[in-house]
């Protein structure tokens, strides 16, 4: 089974009804196909993003994190010395944290983070 990092956006576009590589990276997760692994950060990110650009309320965001949780990502944060060595090539702190992630387990980052994809080149590839 392969193993990879994802980032929020990419889990993201699976509430959202994208087609594509989020919902190829879906029905292979559900298959069993492929382990996810990402910061703890990546549920309050989602809950941000969408609390900023929609008026759900709470009731409906506190949905949307039981749903997360139900997921099952495996969630880890990464060591503090990659987190500082993926810093200190400029990368922000966000992003950073899952190309140290990356880095520190070995395995890739998928994403659609065009940004993502040019600053953290050595570990990120395009989902």
């Amino acid at each position: 089974m392969r193993r990879v990092v994802v980032d929020s956006g990419l889990i993201l576009a699976w509430f959202t009804g994208a087609a594509g590589p989020a919902r190829v990276l879906r029905a292979e997760y559900e298959r069993g196909d492929v382990t996810l692994v990402a910061p703890r950060m990546l549920v309050p990110e989602i809950l941000e993003a969408v609390a900023r650009a929609t008026d759900w309320r709470a009731k409906r965001l506190t949905a949307l994190a039981d749903e997360l949780d139900r997921l099952g990502l495996e969630l880890r944060d990464p060591p503090s010395s990659e987190l500082a060595g993926q810093l200190a090539r400029g990368i922000g702190a966000g992003d950073a944290a899952y190309a140290a992630l990356a880095s520190s387990l070995g395995i890739p980052l998928e994403t659609q983070d065009e940004e993502l994809l040019k600053s953290a080149s050595t570990v990120a590839r395009r989902a």
